[in-house]
């Protein structure tokens, strides 16, 4: 039987709880939505812009914008000039709000609602359109007032996320699994020259760069690359994303890292391990490295097929929470249980380490510091190695490590 395409787990709605005054929530939602807009995801709905004074009517003219076309709606309702006073004007809302219903109707990757305050509380203003969004199972960002939350829990029957007010707490409810389909977005498409599976790693080359993966099951001989002849770039690297067959997975890895290892990137060198040689905390490190002993001999370590003193790929969830600093072999990313690794260790410094990470900036945000990937230089080499059943070892001479790191 076919499996239908791997695809990021539904979320709940996600409401950012905040007190008196919402000028720093707006920017945050506003921020978001255009990072994630940024990145290719499609994004609907409306923030909130609010402006200083531009007429002698009110202190401060309120807008709504929405956020796929960047119109704007005035909201702003008057009450006299001597006053300087001003309300929120349901008219304009019921203006703005058709920019809701489209964005719904377009199921969009995230549905976006300035907020949940007093007019939605009385059961007007969008909460119409916000429910509905939620009823049609699209991922809802909304702000709340700390003195609407019973209103908004009655709405809501308490099926929601609270979220404190800071990018780091949007970014996990966001989800790591969406990781994977924001790498995909950054593909630039080109023609593939070709695919070689080995016995131990494949690889994909374009005319721009190589990429690499390890295979999840090694020693099960050479494949014939046939199977993926004829496919451009960003389609290959749509298996990394959506296919559940381990070779089909390897193949879309090394698609995106053909893509994001490319010969010009810059970063420092040496060994990913050495990130963490000096924290003083507990480290844990995932996968069982060559010379780990050496490098980080208090490290826990963890692998699917522990070896003497290694713990079993269960003890993830005794061990990664409270680490000071987590170590995570690129295999995680392949066979994906890194976005349950990156959830259970919040909290901890945490690197990607191996030839098969991808070296992109995109993965800072769900919550790695440190990424260190493999670079092809002489790819013709590297071709004939991994073609023969080389070893990371072998073909690591034939280019160089590239080491990424978050800004702090």
């Amino acid at each position: 039987m076919t499996l239908p395409p791997a695809a990021p787990p539904p979320l709940r709605p996600g409401a950012v709880i905040h007190g008196p005054g919402s000028v720093g929530v707006d920017a945050l939602l506003d921020g978001f939505a255009a990072e994630l807009t940024r990145r290719g995801f499609r994004v609907g709905g409306l923030v909130q812009r609010n402006h200083g004074a531009i007429d002698d009517a009110c202190a401060e003219v309120m807008e709504l914008v929405d956020v796929a076309t960047g119109q704007a709606f005035d909201i702003t309702q008057r009450l006299g000039r001597e006053s300087r006073s001003c309300r929120v004007d349901p008219t304009g809302v019921a203006e703005a709000s058709e920019a809701i219903r489209r964005a719904v109707a377009e199921r969009v990757d995230l549905l976006v609602v300035n907020k949940y305050a007093g007019l939605e509380a009385q059961g007007d203003g969008l909460v119409d359109e916000l429910l509905s969004g939620i009823a049609e199972g699209i991922p809802v960002l909304t702000s709340v007032g700390s003195r609407y939350l019973n209103e908004w829990q009655a709405s809501t029957g308490g099926f929601s996320d609270w979220l404190a007010p800071t990018m780091d707490a949007l970014w996990r409810w966001w989800g790591p699994q969406r990781l994977y389909e924001d790498l995909l977005l950054g593909v630039a498409d080109a023609s593939v020259r070709r695919v070689v599976i080995g016995a131990k790693w494949v690889l994909v080359e374009t005319g721009d760069g190589l990429g690499v993966a390890a295979r999840q099951t090694e020693g099960g001989g050479e494949e014939p690359a046939t199977r993926w002849a004829g496919r451009s770039l960003r389609d290959l690297a749509s298996l990394a994303a959506r296919a559940w067959d381990p070779m089909d997975i390897a193949v879309g890895v090394a698609a995106l890292n053909a893509h994001y290892n490319r010969p010009s990137l810059s970063g420092t060198g040496g060994n990913g391990l050495d990130l963490f040689a000096a924290v003083e905390g507990r480290v844990v490190v995932i996968g069982a490295f060559p010379q780990i002993a050496r490098r980080l001999p208090r490290a826990q370590v963890i692998d699917m097929a522990p070896g003497d003193g290694e713990h079993p790929e269960a003890a993830c969830d005794w061990l990664l929470p409270g680490a000071e600093a987590v170590a995570v072999t690129a295999s995680a990313f392949a066979n994906r249980t890194l976005p349950r690794l990156l959830r259970v260790a919040t909290g901890a410094r945490i690197a990607m380490i191996g030839p098969g990470t991808p070296l992109t900036p995109r993965l800072f945000a769900y919550g790695l510091e440190s990424l260190a990937g493999f670079v092809a230089e002489d790819r013709d080499k590297v071709a004939r190695i991994i073609a023969a059943g080389g070893s990371s070892r072998d073909f690591h001479p034939f280019g160089r490590m590239v080491t990424l790191h978050r800004p702090s």
